[in-house]
């Protein structure tokens, strides 16, 4: 059940006479057991923090969701069954969700979660059953899915392909992500390159590497996500790569990878 939290103060009507106050309240409400049991949606907003979250104690214990899709902020407020204000930066178009709790500020670090956490941040110890919802979280909150288009150097033809990655600064928290998608989907091992002048990590995935990594975290009727990134699954594209993946994996399903890949060249 959400707890209710509040916040007050008070101060005297006037100066000078009977200490009468008035108590001023400011009521937010918040689920402070959230993170105590693991769910689907829990795994996600805990993804989605180890992304693009941050944390605070100073004058008061608070965990932080920033993100430019006011959207995805609503959908996490709402899993926290909270009513906390949103909030603008001025610095640029980025939004803020503030969440006031020491509770859950004590239970994202049990879980993980650190302050000044961009480079030294590890992956977290997730149940199984919960990673696709994990890593859909981190992905929403710093992957991206798209396609590219350039020309075939060999046969000068245009191309159109799905690509995907994460970027984090932490080479360590990407490592151990390659590793689980290697071994949960058979994701292809590649370098983790830098960029922004080394102070980012990109890990990056190809057509049906992708293809696999969007059917892994969109699964039918995942609880709550990016419908923009979801919506790549369904686009007329990668349905048509979708078609020659499931067609050559059924009639072999240890060459696949080569015979895909001289289909996907035409």
């Amino acid at each position: 059940m959400a707890k209710l939290v509040t916040r007050r103060s008070a101060k005297p009507l006037h100066m000078g006479a009977n200490p009468i106050a008035v108590s001023k309240m400011r009521k937010y409400f918040v689920n402070e057991n959230f993170f105590d049991e693991w769910t689907p949606k829990m795994a996600y907003v805990l993804g989605f923090w180890f992304a693009d979250g941050y944390m605070r104690h100073e004058k008061s214990y608070r965990i932080s969701f920033c993100s430019n899709d006011y959207d995805i902020l609503v959908l996490i407020r709402n899993c926290l069954g909270s009513n906390h204000n949103i909030v603008s930066q001025k610095k640029d178009d980025s939004k803020d969700l503030i969440i006031f709790s020491k509770k859950l500020y004590l239970k994202v670090s049990e879980l993980g979660g650190k302050r000044h956490k961009s480079r030294t941040i590890i992956f977290p110890e997730v149940p199984d059953k919960f990673l696709p919802d994990f890593i859909r979280g981190y992905f929403d909150g710093d992957g991206s899915v798209f396609f590219v288009k350039y020309i075939n150097t060999k046969n000068k033809k245009l191309r159109k392909e799905l690509r995907s990655n994460f970027t984090s600064g932490s080479v360590d928290f990407l490592e151990k992500l390659q590793d689980i998608l290697n071994k949960k989907l058979n994701l292809v091992k590649k370098k983790i390159c830098g960029f922004n002048d080394g102070r980012s990590l990109k890990l990056g995935y190809g057509t049906y590497d992708t293809l696999k990594l969007l059917r892994f975290m969109y699964y039918p009727n995942y609880p709550v996500g990016m419908t923009r990134k979801a919506r790549f699954l369904y686009n007329p594209k990668t349905q048509n790569f979708a078609k020659k993946y499931d067609h050559f994996l059924e009639m072999d399903e240890f060459n696949w990878k080569n015979s895909i890949r001289a289909t996907f060249k035409t």
